[in-house]
């Protein structure tokens, strides 16, 4: 069995920290066959390996529906995620996790929505912080993922291309609507940032898969579990840690692993050190990692008699990124 592990935010964790000793990865990185690539985001690389074509945005929208549980059939989705922008509307304080939307508020804001733009834009809130809209044709339309644009002026992070003016005349009319709405009157009162715009982006259609890299795939990430359903592979939520996730692996064939950073106080413990251990005893044959950061990737492919190499010898992290 192959493992490949993909980390899209590891050299931004604080378990990269310099600070930081992380024996198993450290040893794993060492003993292996190391290639450090240019930076490349979370939806490009999984995109990539699943062999899904970008079309004028990576097609995140129909993969995460089909991962909440939606239909998107041959139909162009849009992402229209809630996010709170902060005053001025120069950068994008929040995206719809930091600022934990529950369910009831979400279908309360999106039928609101719904009333107003009614048969022209129906907005789906299948999850509390992916909200979606289907459109009858693909818009002429350029955007960015909220993750590029948290915490920045989103003067140029903005929808472009032809049909850019009608989508931020849109996101105009959201703010309006959502202004004063009591679910937003009530999060204020608590102290919590409102709900006041919604963010389009990762518009595409469900694209028909022919390659099927891996043979089982563990990941919490909408994006990777959609890819798998979409190539009918099969996917698991991830578990506890990388023992109960290694008792759950077929005897052969490659696995793919995706974690995120909220993980990152327990990856040696529960990744690393699982993974170096079973490879160490022969329960997985290779183990590929690729560690991402802002400025570049890490790709790193151990087997089993790398790990006799003593002589290439542990060293921190950060070293890496030089």
């Amino acid at each position: 069995m192959h493992c490949s592990l993909f980390i899209p935010d590891f050299f931004s964790s604080k378990s990269a920290a310099p600070a930081n000793r992380l024996a198993a990865a450290e040893t794993l990185i060492a003993r292996g066959r190391r290639k450090q690539a240019a930076p490349i985001s979370r939806e490009a690389w999984l995109f990539g390996r699943f062999g899904a074509q970008k079309q004028r945005d990576w097609p995140v929208a129909p993969y995460t529906l089909l991962a909440d549980g939606g239909a998107p059939g041959g139909h162009f989705w849009m992402r229209a995620d809630p996010v709170y922008l902060s005053v001025g509307r120069d950068s994008l304080a929040f995206d719809g996790a930091a600022l934990d939307v529950s369910r009831s508020e979400a279908e309360t804001l999106v039928a609101a929505l719904n009333r107003h733009f009614g048969e022209a834009l129906a907005f789906d809130a299948r999850h509390p912080e992916r909200w979606y809209v289907k459109f009858p044709g693909a818009p002429e339309l350029v955007t960015t993922p909220p993750s590029a644009a948290r915490g920045t002026a989103i003067g140029d992070k903005l929808p472009s291309g032809g049909d850019a003016m009608r989508f931020r005349a849109l996101m105009n009319e959201v703010q309006m609507l959502l202004h004063e709405h009591p679910v937003n009157t009530e999060r204020e009162a608590r102290g919590v940032p409102a709900v006041n715009s919604v963010w389009f982006w990762g518009g595409g259609a469900l694209a028909a898969s022919a390659a099927r890299p891996f043979s089982i795939v563990f990941a919490d990430d909408p994006l990777a579990r959609g890819l798998a359903l979409a190539a009918g592979i099969p996917e698991r939520r991830l578990s506890g840690n990388a023992d109960t996730t290694l008792s759950a692996l077929p005897a052969e064939g490659t696995a793919l692993i995706v974690l995120d950073s909220s993980r990152s106080a327990s990856l040696e413990r529960d990744w690393f050190g699982p993974l170096l251990a079973a490879l160490e005893s022969g329960r997985i044959g290779m183990l590929s990692l690729s560690l991402a950061g802002a400025d570049s990737l890490l790709e790193v492919e151990t087997v089993r008699s790398d790990l006799r190499h003593f002589w290439r010898t542990r060293k921190p992290l950060q070293s890496y990124l030089a």
